[in-house]
């Protein structure tokens, strides 16, 4: 039998509103992972993408990263096994492969048209008196152009079959290699993608944008995979009647996230049985909430703000007015500044009273842009300048979008 602890999407360097950074959140998460590995008796960490929130991460993040790798050396851990998601620079993440791998640390960073790469995504775990006690397949986040699929060819529909096919075709030539090497030994797998499942508003949510392409079928993975562990979805759920799971992100990442626990997973798998998958819940430094009503009952909130989390919320203000109050952004941030314990601002926005988040007198929701997709500002530009957004002008922006980039990774 072989443990292994499931996590994703820690969003390393990650911020609140562009300027309330995370740091400390993930500090702690990494210290109470290490703890978690030798608590539960860990022999494999899988990570399956989205290590950074940025492809050029700062400092702070690079050197939480470094410090979390050097810390495992420490720990009975015997892998760990890392992928990069489309948020991830791939290529930042291979750099280093070659000291990793004298640490037990596989990381592969992305695949493109060179078939090594995709070569290194098979990884042996060997066993602790000879043979292989497990094979891991490291599959990162996979741009469909190095799949072949392209969305001026085919239709929605085929690209949406392609897809699924050329995933299919990899996942089951990646299988045959890993029962080969393993000899019996459990096969486990990563993605970084979305399968069905998710919900409409779980962000982020599809990255296949060519066309109208919407989730996959968990068919995608070959049927010997004992166990998948999946990233992307920042929520914890099973696939379907399946084997594939995802771990959602540790740290509450928005105001939706921080209304469900963050969980790790653990995962105990054995040659020839199903997979025995408990969740961990993972302690959550502060939460991300939203306080709306009028001037006075804000004001009200916020005095009353309490919380039982070792770091003070990040609070996002939605003051419901008559019509725009000059000066009341400032006096609701003196109302924080006289809050003993020091809650963090993040944003007041004022809103009609009465008008409903997504109503078109309210205007667009007052997202940050660092929170919108590529797609979302070009719909957002199109009602601004009374565009009609017809299917072929949609498909066509996807289309661009679909480019590939360096190292494989979506823009």
């Amino acid at each position: 039998m072989l443990r292994i602890l499931h996590t994703s999407d820690w969003h390393l360097g990650a911020s609140i509103e562009g300027f309330i950074a995370r740091d400390d959140d993930h500090r702690r998460f990494l210290d109470w992972l290490v703890s978690a590995i030798d608590d539960h008796e860990v022999d494999v960490l899988v990570v399956a993408g989205d290590v950074f929130d940025h492809g050029q991460p700062s400092a702070e993040a690079q050197r939480l990263y470094y410090g979390f790798l050097s810390r495992l050396a420490r720990t009975g851990l015997r892998k760990a096994v890392f992928v990069g998601g489309n948020h991830d620079s791939a290529a930042r993440l291979d750099a280093p492969r070659e000291i990793l791998d004298g640490l037990s640390i596989h990381v592969v960073g992305g695949v493109g048209a060179d078939e090594a790469a995709w070569e290194r995504a098979v990884c042996a775990v060997p066993g602790r008196t000879g043979g292989v006690d497990a094979v891991f397949l490291a599959v990162p986040f996979v741009h469909e152009f190095w799949l072949g699929v392209r969305s001026g060819v085919e239709s929605p529909t085929q690209v949406a079959a392609t897809l699924a096919a050329r995933l299919r075709e990899r996942y089951s030539s990646l299988t045959d290699r890993a029962v080969a090497l393993g000899a019996g030994a459990p096969v486990v797998a990563t993605g970084h993608l979305t399968c069905v499942g998710y919900e409409r508003d779980d962000a982020p949510f599809v990255i296949h944008q060519i066309g109208t392409l919407d989730a996959l079928p968990p068919s995608v993975f070959d049927p010997r995979i004992a166990y998948v562990a999946l990233g992307h979805l920042h929520r914890s759920f099973r696939v379907a009647d399946s084997h594939a799971r995802y771990s959602g992100s540790p740290i509450p990442l928005n105001v939706k996230e921080s209304r469900s626990r963050r969980v790790a997973l653990i995962v105990d798998v054995e040659a020839g049985a199903d997979p025995v998958v408990r969740t961990i819940e993972v302690p959550v430094a502060r939460h991300v909430i939203e306080l709306a009503g009028s001037p006075a009952e804000l004001r009200h909130a916020i005095a009353a703000l309490a919380w039982d989390t070792p770091l003070p919320p990040i609070v996002l203000v939605a003051a419901m007015v008559e019509q725009h109050e000059a000066g009341l952004e400032a006096d609701i941030q003196q109302a924080f500044a006289a809050h003993r314990g020091g809650p963090t601002l993040a944003r007041v926005v004022q809103r009609p009273r009465g008008a409903r988040e997504g109503d078109e007198a309210a205007g667009p929701p007052a997202l940050a842009l660092s929170e919108l997709t590529p797609e979302d500002v070009f719909r957002l530009l199109c009602r601004s300048r009374g565009v009609e957004l017809e299917d072929r002008l949609l498909s066509a922006f996807r289309g661009v979008c679909a480019a590939p980039v360096e190292g494989g990774r979506a823009s």
